[in-house]
């Protein structure tokens, strides 16, 4: 019985039954290791740390406006460089501290194609504020390793709450 269970296991696995050679949360994985970094640059202001880690073209996709007082009607994508230079001139003058801790739910990795999923959990402590502001949320990136020249974020989408904060 356990000959014919594992047989059957070789045969799915050697027919494609399983594609992906990265395990799930493999952090060490380079496109996890972009992930991570890109979220650690931004955790210390450094954005043009970060924008460098997002490959020409990437977008943010956006379920709602981040904040009150932004169009309601917005487009669902927005180039990620772009949407965090605009972002960074707004927070960089305003925030004593801003952290993104990231926990890498899941990776799944195919040739040139990766997707990272992550639990994200923020805190922005503005300058003239008490206590900072929390936000817990889920986050997937789309990387890609164009002709092997190392892992770019090509796409981002968050399901993050709007922020109470408003910027009308």
């Amino acid at each position: 019985m356990y000959r014919r269970h594992l047989l059957i296991i070789v045969c799915l696995a050697w027919f494609g039954g399983f594609s992906a050679p990265v395990q799930a949360a493999d952090t060490e994985h380079p496109a996890a290791r972009v992930v991570s970094d890109f979220n650690a640059a931004l955790s210390v202001l450094k954005i043009d740390d970060a924008l460098a880690l997002v490959a020409d073209g990437g977008v943010q996709f956006q379920l709602r406006p981040a904040h009150p007082g932004m169009p309601l009607d917005h487009p669902l994508t927005e180039g990620m460089v772009e949407l965090w230079q605009t972002a960074s001139a707004i927070l960089l003058p305003n925030t004593a501290s801003y952290t993104r801790t990231i926990t890498i739910k899941n990776i799944v990795v195919d040739g040139e194609l990766a997707v990272v999923w992550t639990d994200t959990h923020v805190e922005t402590l503005l300058k003239k504020a008490a206590a900072p502001r929390v936000h817990d949320f889920s986050e997937m990136y789309f990387l890609i390793n164009k002709d092997n020249t190392g892992w770019k974020i090509a796409g981002a989408a968050t399901n993050r709450p709007m922020d109470s904060l408003d910027v009308s």
